[in-house]
C-alpha cells in the first residue's frame, strides 16, 4: 500500500497543476501558486500535501489526502488538519480526499457526525473518486494521472500498460515523463508483477533506470524475487526469474547463455539482478557472465 501513497505524493510534487485540472477542469480559473509548508508541528496532524492556490484573487489552501481503503475514522483527523491549518495560516483551507483504488468497497465516506440527542456536529469534506475520471485520463486531458489506471479494476488487463505508455509519451518534459513512467511501473508491478512490467517497459528501462522511483522499486522487487526463490528453491527461483526477464528484454537468448547462467552461484545471481538494467545487449550479457564465472573459478 505504501507504494500507492508514495505515487500520489510524487505526482503532486512533480505536477501539482494536474490536481487542479482534476478538481476544477482544464478551463479552470483557479491557479497553482506553490506547494505550502504545513505549519502544524504535531506529526499526526501534518498534511500529506498542501497546495496554495489563487481563485479570483483570493488565496486558498488545499489539504490533499490520498485514501486507498475507506476508513471513516480517518475523516476526523482530516477535518482537524484543515481547521488547524486554517487557524494557523489565517486563510481558507479545504480538505480534499482522493480515493485512488476502486476495490470492492461499497462506500467511500466523505462525512462524519457526532450526535447527542437533538445536538449534532456534522463535517463534510470534498471527495474525488479517481476512477470516475478514467475517460478524462484516457483522452489525454488528465494524462498525468495515467500511472493510476491499473488501480481502477480488480483484475486489470495488461493492455492498460500500453495505454499508460501512450499517454505519458505525450508529455514534453523528459524528466517529468521519465518520473511519471517510473511511477506507472511501480504501481503496475503491484497489479501485474515485476516480470511482466519489466517486459512491457523493456524499451523504456534505460531511460528510467536512474530514477529514484525505479531504484526503490527494484530494491523491493529483489526482495520479492528472493521470497519467490525461497518457495521453489532460493537459487533456482532467482535463476528462473532472471532467465525470463533477460529473454523478454532481448526477445530471445541462445542456449549457450542459459547454460552459462546455470553455472552462476546464488551470490552471482544477486549481482546479476543488480546489473540487469545496465546490460543492454546479448554481447554485454555474455561478457558479464564470462567474468562472473571466471571470478567464481578463482574463488
Amino acid at each position: 500500500m505504501q507504494e500507492i501513497d508514495r505515487a500520489f505524493k510524487t505526482v503532486l510534487t512533480l505536477k501539482p497543476d494536474c490536481l487542479l485540472d482534476l478538481l476544477f477542469g482544464s478551463q479552470r480559473q483557479t491557479y497553482f501558486k506553490e506547494i505550502a509548508d504545513p505549519q502544524i508541528n504535531i506529526p499526526e496532524l501534518r498534511a500529506d500535501k498542501m497546495l496554495l492556490v489563487e481563485n479570483h484573487g483570493e488565496l486558498f489552501y488545499l489539504l490533499c489526502e490520498a485514501m486507498i481503503q475507506p476508513d471513516i475514522n480517518a475523516l476526523s483527523t482530516f477535518a482537524l488538519k484543515a481547521l488547524g491549518h486554517q487557524y494557523m495560516l489565517n486563510k481558507p483551507t479545504l480538505a480534499v480526499i482522493i480515493y485512488l483504488e476502486k476495490g470492492n468497497y461499497a462506500t467511500f465516506p466523505d462525512n462524519f457526525e457526532t450526535r447527542l440527542g437533538a445536538l449534532s456536529n456534522r463535517f463534510v469534506l470534498s471527495k474525488i473518486l479517481l476512477w470516475e475520471h478514467e475517460a478524462r485520463i484516457v483522452s489525454g486531458e488528465l494524462k498525468e494521472w495515467a500511472p493510476f489506471l491499473s488501480l481502477f479494476y480488480a483484475q486489470p488487463d495488461p493492455v492498460v500498460m500500453d495505454v499508460q505508455k501512450g499517454l505519458l509519451s505525450q508529455i514534453s518534459d523528459p524528466k517529468l515523463q521519465a518520473d511519471l513512467m517510473a511511477t506507472a511501473m511501480v504501481l503496475d508491478g503491484r497489479a501485474f508483477g515485476t516480470e511482466l512490467v519489466m517486459a512491457k517497459f523493456a524499451n523504456e528501462v534505460n531511460m528510467l533506470k536512474d530514477t529514484s522511483i525505479v531504484q526503490g522499486w527494484l530494491a523491493e522487487s529483489r526482495q520479492e524475487g528472493q521470497q519467490i526463490g525461497q518457495q521453489i528453491g532460493q537459487r533456482e527461483g532467482k535463476l528462473a526469474v532472471m532467465q525470463s526477464l533477460l529473454a523478454k528484454k532481448f526477445d530471445s537468448l541462445p542456449p549457450t547463455l542459459f547454460l552459462q547462467m546455470q553455472r552462476l552461484s546464488n551470490e552471482q545471481l544477486d549481482r546479476l539482478i543488480l546489473a540487469f538494467l545496465d546490460i543492454n545487449s546479448q554481447e554485454e550479457l555474455h561478457a558479464w557472465l564470462a567474468n562472473g564465472i571466471a571470478d567464481s573459478a578463482k574463488n
